[in-house]
């Protein structure tokens, strides 16, 4: 009979696809007698790519986030024992991995930040650095990052990489400290790198601060059958550009919020990057109220020139004249709206075309309206597919860039009121953007 100890020991956690591994420290004592049988059966358990024993440590670490919750195969868990914190109060932080042996290294999936769906608590400043030894580094090349942005990242490195020991240098964080939720490893840059759908919820409004207005949009579009497990970020309107959309992996789709003041009183300067997305119309977008006024001036008038609004509007010198009122009981100041006429709550619009984004819809339909500004007509490339229905003033309702997934709509699916078909026009959103190829730089 064999008599053996085993000591206390964590299991490795391995993927054969692509080499990622996890977390794996094992303190085994085992008798002599048992070391033969041990290595005979080992290697049925084992990656067919040789995958070993790996050694992860930090800087530094928070309480019940240490360094091995960044390799646990829960790709999106900040929870505790999840995930990777740095300590707050210091200037840099450090996360490493010792392989059991050199392999190769062609990609990085990383997955970072502590809240759900805003960037906090995230590294903003770094690089990921490899070794042989773990004593000569080197930067990978394409993998230094400033000002980072967003949750998730893919890196794909020019050529692949030998290492024995890898390393995230942090230097900044958006907030006190820095969060690591998940990293991947790959061994071709190449790799075809599986990721779930997400969504961007951007905040159009003047306050910068996040979570804000629109982030209504996440918990509609996971109502939708099929879309429960949607991912999403909330950025702010001036963080939402090309660049952002284009880093893997990338986003299915845009929803852009309304806001609360007349163009004539909003910077025009954050709306520059909506503006170059919307020029290029590599992304899928559903715009409401504000939002979508704001997509027709980008389409008119853009970004550079001044913006005006109905109070302070020269008739015969006017600066953005496809946004105007609904109407006044008379004369106010700018950001003034006491005399303005408003439409809100239930309010019946009419198809004028049978778009799909309103599939299962009747030709008649309530939506939730709370504005007191429009749009005036349809840009050039934009087509009006939704118009007032009875007791409805505002004429411009949905409008959509021809031959693109774009909609620009004066009502709000992310309101509560018509819960139902909230819900039809994102479902059915989501599927042309799906459809569409989410963001899709081939696209004209």
């Amino acid at each position: 009979m064999l008599n053996f100890t085993l000591g206390r020991f964590q299991m490795a956690r391995m993927r054969v696809a692509d080499g990622k591994f996890a977390d794996a420290r094992w303190r085994l004592r085992i008798s002599v007698r048992l070391i033969i049988l041990f290595w005979l059966v080992l290697p049925a358990a084992a990656p067919a790519d040789g995958a070993g024993l790996e050694v992860l440590t930090a800087s530094s670490s928070q309480s019940d986030f240490a360094p091995a919750g960044v390799i646990d195969h829960d790709r999106f868990s900040f929870a505790t024992n999840h995930a990777w914190k740095g300590k707050a109060g210091v200037s840099n932080w450090c996360w490493e991995i010792q392989f059991s042996k050199p392999r190769d290294l062609g990609a990085i999936l990383q997955i970072q930040g502590d809240h759900e769906f805003v960037f906090q608590n995230a590294p903003t400043d770094y690089v990921w650095q490899g070794s042989l030894d773990g004593r000569s580094w080197h930067d990978l090349e394409g993998t230094r990052i400033e000002k980072e942005r967003r949750l998730f990242r893919l890196h794909r490195l020019t050529t692949p990489q030998s290492v024995r020991f890898l390393r995230l240098q942090i230097t900044g964080a958006e907030g006190n400290f820095p969060t690591l939720r998940e990293v991947e490893f790959y061994n071709d840059p190449r790799a075809n790198v599986s990721f779930p759908d997400w969504i961007i919820a951007v905040n159009t409004t003047h306050e910068s601060r996040l979570p804000n207005h629109g982030q209504e949009f996440i918990p509609l579009a996971r109502s939708c059958a099929g879309w429960e497990t949607l991912q999403a970020q909330q950025v702010w309107l001036g963080s939402f550009d090309e660049a952002f959309c284009a880093a893997e992996p990338r986003p299915l789709c845009a929803f852009l919020s309304g806001n609360f003041k007349d163009f004539c009183e909003v910077e025009r300067e954050p709306w520059r990057g909506t503006e170059e997305i919307l020029k290029r119309g590599h992304l899928p977008i559903w715009a409401s109220c504000g939002g979508a006024q704001g997509l027709a001036i980008l389409a008119t008038v853009g970004a550079e020139k001044p913006w005006d609004c109905p109070h302070c509007r020269d008739p015969q010198h006017p600066r953005a004249p496809i946004y105007t009122h609904i109407g006044h009981t008379g004369k106010k100041p700018c950001g003034d709206y006491s005399s303005c006429i408003f439409e809100r709550g239930l309010h019946t619009v009419r198809q004028i075309t049978h778009d799909p984004v309103f599939r299962g819809l009747p030709h008649e339909f309530q939506v939730m309206e709370s504005h007191c500004g429009q749009i005036q007509w349809p840009p050039e490339g934009w087509e009006l597919i939704v118009g007032a229905g009875p007791g409805t003033q505002t004429k411009m309702q949905c409008l959509k860039v021809k031959d693109h997934c774009i909609y620009a709509a004066q009502f709000h699916i992310e309101m509560e009121g018509t819960p139902e078909t909230s819900r039809l026009i994102t479902s059915n959103f989501l599927r042309l953007a799906k459809q569409s190829g989410g963001y899709n730089p081939k696209r004209k």
